[in-house]
């Protein structure tokens, strides 16, 4: 899951880990993605013909090694029995193809939207219903669940159904259908409150809160099922597992973009879900699934509700008084541009350049600064650190800019080079945090 909707930093380093997977992949096949547990597709091992030669010791003063042929075939029986009762127990994993396909259509659908392919802004993310604690904790629940099924940008996209599809259809079959869905749909909602609560300022979207559930899902399951689960399948998948999720939260930990809290959160509520859903994959399995799919569904039910309970109006969103402000510095700044340039070029004189400072810039410069601090002034205290930041940033911006132009119509009337120079300066000043607050969202 990415945060903020920044996903170039991002862009760069999925591409990267897409690419050198994929070189590996081509340059020595499954089985060496297998040795360094990016195989995510457990292979039957196949053929049957191949022999392994192991030493029988003969007891005795001669004794030697007598070589006795063990047939690998009695591994893939052993394999294949093992899918063939997952089957039984799960005939078809039609929510993995489902939910692929529910998120490349909602992607394709942005996209003819007109949402950028590869950066999309904010905006357009908190439209299509991204995480934002602000408007998530104000009643919009749902972007608990729609931010899941939403992504930034086609890399990331591709990055987070490859490696869903590569695990999904397994670990589907050995919940089941529905006890798949329950872990899938609980590990997004809880990585959607981690992030509320770790990261209140940023916009995330992604299904990688949820694919990290499976996956610690599936981490819990092989914890638990040393008896039920053949070697050589245990050992694939566990390498599996723990190699994708190491190598997610280092790079999570080394990139600002990544929603770290999404994939832990989701991580731990798939894990946890796992403990209660693992049952030995017998012919008792169906049995015992029905009543482990509604303890976890009772759980996940009492979790949300506690967290929608904690967290509800717990977070200010000062946005749309942002617009508000926004719509008349747009329209003074024109103005004062334009007055400048005739200034500059003595097409206008200092009488009328005074009367357009008092009139079109202070006037409502000043109106629009005073009602932007007395609607957010009660916000202040509800408002994340980084809002709160952003907050006193503008205010002190706008302040600048009042005092500047209130400098420069003395200025005028006076005929005051000093101030005159007064006022350049807290423009200047002013500039300056615009563009630090430019950078903070590139």
């Amino acid at each position: 899951m990415l945060a903020e909707g920044k996903p170039l930093g991002s862009a760069v380093g999925l591409s990267l880990l897409i690419g050198v997977s994929f070189m590996l992949y081509f340059l020595g096949g499954r089985r060496l993605l297998q040795k360094i547990g990016f195989g995510f597709l457990f292979q039957p091992v196949g053929g049957g013909s191949k022999r392994t030669v192991v030493a029988k010791v003969v007891q005795g003063e001669d004794a030697v090694a007598d070589p006795v042929v063990a047939d690998i075939k009695d591994i893939n029986e052993g394999v294949v029995a093992f899918q063939r009762q997952l089957t039984i127990l799960t005939p078809q994993a039609f929510l993995t193809p489902a939910i692929v396909a529910i998120n490349l259509i909602v992607f394709t659908i942005m996209i003819a939207a007109g949402v950028h392919i590869m950066s999309p802004k904010i905006v357009d993310l908190l439209a299509w219903g991204a995480n934002y604690a602000p408007k998530t904790t104000g009643g919009e629940w749902w972007r608990l669940v729609t931010s899941n099924y939403l992504h930034i940008g086609v890399i990331h996209i591709v990055f987070n159904m490859w490696v869903f599809w590569s695990a999904g259809r397994f670990v589907e079959r050995l919940l089941g259908n529905l006890g798949f869905f329950l872990v899938y749909s609980f590990s997004g909602v809880v990585g959607g409150f981690a992030t509320v609560l770790w990261n209140p300022g940023v916009v995330s979207a992604g299904a990688s809160g949820a694919i990290f559930g499976v996956y610690g899902c599936l981490l819990a399951f092989l914890a638990l099922g040393r008896g039920s689960i053949p070697l050589p399948v245990l050992k694939a998948l566990g390498n599996n597992a723990i190699f994708f999720v190491v190598v997610n939260v280092l790079y999570g930990l080394g990139n600002e973009n990544v929603d770290m809290a999404a994939h832990l959160g989701g991580l731990a509520a798939g894990f946890v879900s796992g403990l209660v859903l693992r049952t030995p994959l017998d012919s008792s399995a169906s049995k015992n699934r029905g009543r482990r799919n509604l303890l976890v569904g009772i759980t996940g039910v009492l979790a949300i509700s506690a967290g929608m309970a904690l967290t509800g109006n717990r977070y200010a969103d000062i946005q749309e008084e942002l617009r508000q402000f926004g719509g008349t510095e747009e329209t003074v700044m024109d103005t004062f541009n334009e007055t400048i340039q005739k200034v500059r070029t003595g097409s206008m004189s200092d009488d009328a350049f005074a009367s357009i400072l008092r009139e079109e810039i202070i006037a409502p410069w000043d109106a629009a600064l005073s009602e932007f601090e007395s609607d957010t002034g009660g916000k202040l205290q509800k408002l994340s650190e980084r809002n709160s930041e952003l907050h006193g940033k503008l205010v002190k911006y706008m302040h600048l800019r009042l005092e500047a132009f209130q400098l420069m119509l003395e200025a005028v009337e006076e005929d005051d080079q000093e101030k005159a120079k007064r006022a350049n300066a807290k423009l200047l000043d002013s500039q300056a945090i615009v563009e630090s607050l430019r950078k903070g969202r590139n």
